[in-house]
């Protein structure tokens, strides 16, 4: 056998693929049913054996290959962070500043109307992660973390080109988006006959847009307001 898979006559194993391509090909499809799964039943109520039947394999294959539950869906979310990490860059593209963050946002809003089970999954592996299956939290913390680290560096570039007030704390005003766009994601995924995330979309970063340009005059009698109240223990 070679280094590409073929044996010493030149031929590929049978069927034309090499070990690790279908072991890389029934990872794929066992991640997929996972997600399916997860999506109809939660993290909670989905198995590893039931996994393993729904991707066409053995009871025990998903256990065989990922080791543990946890495992798996680790696995789930590092395909997922795999797929933003390749389509968002090619929808922000060159744009520097505001036009990258808006297109940022935009790509979120691209991703969950084209994968809405993986929009579930990832809401489902985050909300999950509080209590049903706490030892996910630190790849749910750490996802939200890039999220807002992606948001922030464009807000910086916009600051730094003078494209929204020097002001503004461009940590906080990342912060700020990704919990609009959870807010939105999370209303579109419970009331689907309500909210209708393509023409939310257009709206939405008109929304971003207005709200980096500048505080209005009752934004900023509340903020001074907010500055100056002291606790005291006493509703007012």
């Amino acid at each position: 056998m070679t280094l590409d898979g073929a044996d010493r006559t030149g031929k590929l194993p049978a069927g034309g693929r090499t070990q690790a391509e279908r072991r890389r090909s029934s990872d794929r499809r066992m991640i997929k049913a996972a997600m399916q799964l997860i999506a109809e039943k939660g993290v909670a109520g989905t198995s590893l054996a039931e996994i393993g039947i729904a991707a066409g394999y053995s009871r025990g294959l998903p256990a065989e290959r990922f080791g543990t539950k946890l495992g798996l869906m680790e696995a789930v979310i590092d395909s997922m962070e795999a797929w933003f990490a390749r389509h968002a860059p090619m929808a922000v593209g060159d744009s520097r500043g505001l036009a990258a963050v808006l297109a940022r946002a935009d790509a979120h809003v691209e991703g969950a109307l084209r994968s809405p089970i993986a929009t579930t999954v990832l809401y489902s592996l985050s909300l999950d992660s509080i209590q049903v299956f706490p030892e996910l939290r630190r790849r749910a913390v750490a996802l939200n973390d890039s999220f807002r680290a992606g948001f922030a560096l464009h807000l910086r570039e916009a600051r730094q080109a003078g494209e929204i007030p020097a002001s503004v704390d461009c940590d906080v005003a990342a912060a700020l988006i990704v919990s609009l766009l959870r807010g939105i994601f999370m209303q579109w995924l419970t009331d689907r006959g309500h909210t209708d995330l393509a023409a939310v979309r257009p709206q939405l970063i008109m929304f971003i847009t207005h709200a980096l340009a500048g505080a209005p005059p009752a934004a900023r009698t509340i903020n001074r307001r907010a500055r100056q109240r002291r606790p005291s223990g006493e509703h007012e």
